[in-house]
């Protein structure tokens, strides 16, 4: 069974992703952007096949996040979760190394078939 990593400030989010997604994955959960790190950058990372990933948390943001990862040569793909839909935006996380990109809010159905796709699945 396929690994996800979701990191979002948001109980409830964290609970709608589950419900998305745990008949398929098995879902971790961290709640700020410097705990994704220090969870990715500590552990070995191919233990997550996928990272779904939050754009504004405390401490570290999203982008940050990313920035850090691929640094590190962390080449786990990544979904950016975010309600920010400026082109500026979505192309700065693209060019950052985020492998998609979905606006919240989203149907279970638009993000099982994202992870789906960037999970080479759909």
């Amino acid at each position: 069974m396929k690994k996800i990593l979701s990191v979002d400030d948001s109980k409830a989010v964290h609970a709608f992703l589950d419900s998305c997604l745990k008949e398929k994955y098995e879902m971790s959960h961290v709640f700020d952007g410097q705990e994704a790190i220090d969870l990715l950058l500590k552990e070995d990372t191919a233990v997550f096949d996928l990272i779904l990933l939050d754009w504004e948390m405390p401490r570290v943001t999203g982008p940050e996040v990313v920035k850090a990862l691929r640094e590190a040569n962390v080449q786990t793909p990544i979904i950016m979760l975010t309600s920010k839909n400026s082109v500026e935006d979505i192309t700065m996380m693209l060019d950052l190394g985020v492998n998609d990109y979905m606006m919240k809010p989203f149907t279970p159905d638009l993000i099982q078939d994202k992870v789906q796709t960037v999970l080479g699945e759909g």
